[in-house]
């Protein structure tokens, strides 16, 4: 097995009853930070995706330190200080705000801006669903991470990354990113080792 599927995790929701599915605010939908390096003074956006839901209903999801948009975390000040720089040629932390179901403001966030996707994998040693090699992205069911690749990298490179050929948008992140996350007692992210995840399982309690 590569010796780096068990030093990467991915980034899955931690789904509860107090789950707060974030989306772009009004004011950031023209802004494509899925697939474009942000930059500029103003900080993205973000709010409840069940706001009108929650208010009809008189619901109030907390915000915590860490929450998902999709795939792509959105941190405190608090966590990013405990990353440090963690950017790198694909992925960078930019400035957020999410923007709670009353309008107020909740400055000092960052959010993963993962631009481009990184060549990481191993493909014959990946589990994928009726491959096609005439298609560039593939229906990973189980990644393999290339120990060549990797180790071609200097570690700072490499501790945030989105990988290329596949047809997800998983954001997978190294083992000191997650203890970063821990030390801060996150419990709003599910983070699933690259050697343990097969394609659900983030879906099993």
């Amino acid at each position: 097995m590569s010796q780096y599927n068990d030093h990467y995790y991915i980034v899955f929701e931690h789904y509860d009853e107090n789950t707060l599915y974030l989306t772009t605010h009004d004011r950031s939908d023209h802004r494509d930070y899925e697939y474009t390096k942000l930059s500029g003074g103003e900080p993205m956006f973000f709010v409840n995706g069940y706001r009108d839901e929650d208010l009809a209903r008189g619901i109030s999801r907390p915000i915590k330190q860490a929450h998902l948009d999709s795939t792509y975390p959105v941190i405190s000040d608090e966590i990013k200080k405990s990353l440090g720089n963690i950017d790198n040629e694909f992925f960078q932390l930019y400035p957020g705000v999410i923007v709670d179901d009353h309008d107020k403001y909740h400055e000092g966030y960052w959010a993963f801006n993962v631009f481009d996707q990184m060549d990481v994998l191993n493909l014959e040693k990946c589990r994928i669903d009726d491959f096609d090699p005439d298609e560039e992205d593939q229906t990973i069911e189980q990644y393999y991470l290339d120990d060549d690749k990797l180790s071609a990298m200097p570690e700072k490179e490499r501790l945030v990354f989105m990988p290329k050929y596949s047809d997800y948008p998983h954001i997978i992140v190294h083992e000191k990113v997650v203890r970063a996350f821990k030390k801060h007692n996150v419990d709003t992210l599910n983070f699933v080792k690259v050697s343990d995840w097969v394609m659900g399982l983030q879906f099993v309690k």
